[in-house]
């Protein structure tokens, strides 16, 4: 089975969010890219193990992200 490589800038910048979501209270107090990158990956984990999200006591930030992320996928609807 091959697997496709991701680009080098692309994991450096996940990394970097990663460590800069540990170091704040909410997701919310992340800049957008990093909110982005960190809610993708948020919403990604509770979808497919909603179970995770509770024991890792995430559930107040993968609201906000469902909610963030609406908002950014269909500009101009509230």
């Amino acid at each position: 089975m091959k697997v496709d490589m991701i680009d080098e800038r692309i994991l450096e910048k996940i990394a970097g969010c990663w460590v800069k979501y540990r170091k704040v209270l909410h997701v919310g107090d992340l800049e957008e890219c990093c909110r982005h990158v960190i809610c993708t990956f948020l919403l990604k984990i509770a979808e497919d193990d909603s179970t995770f999200i509770d024991d890792m006591e995430l559930g107040e930030d993968v609201s906000y992200c469902r909610k963030f992320e609406r908002k950014v996928l269909i500009p101009g609807v509230l």
